[in-house]
């Protein structure tokens, strides 16, 4: 196990290679479909999805506004059924911190969000 930030973790970060597919239905804008790609230290958000993902999310609109808002765990609405997962899973676990770090990668972008 790796200690968040720790020397060790920067190099296993800057060493991932990582691509995790999104796909929202219901949106005001119809399904969306999105991937996340974490290439060596460089995140980035991939639309169309390019290439084939580890890993996969889907989520109904409602629920990836509530996650995106930070009123509902990512963790809670998978046990209530409203977010289902897809492919190798231990993908995600291996690698939460560093998907945490996606999450503060969009901070500027999600203060001038509408939901």
């Amino acid at each position: 196990m790796l200690k968040y930030l720790s020397d060790d973790w920067m190099v296993a970060a800057a060493d991932l290679d990582l691509a995790i597919d999104y796909e929202v239905t219901g949106s005001p804008f119809g399904k969306r479909r999105y991937q996340v790609r974490l290439d060596h230290g460089q995140a980035a958000l991939v639309t169309p999805p390019d290439g084939e993902a580890l890993a996969s999310f889907s989520v109904d609109y409602d629920t990836a506004a509530q996650i995106a808002r930070g009123e509902l765990a990512v963790q809670v609405a998978f046990m209530q059924g409203r977010l289902k997962l897809g492919g190798d899973v231990s993908v995600l676990v291996r690698n939460g911190s560093a998907l945490d770090g996606v999450d503060d990668a969009l901070a500027e972008l999600r203060s001038r969000t509408e939901y």
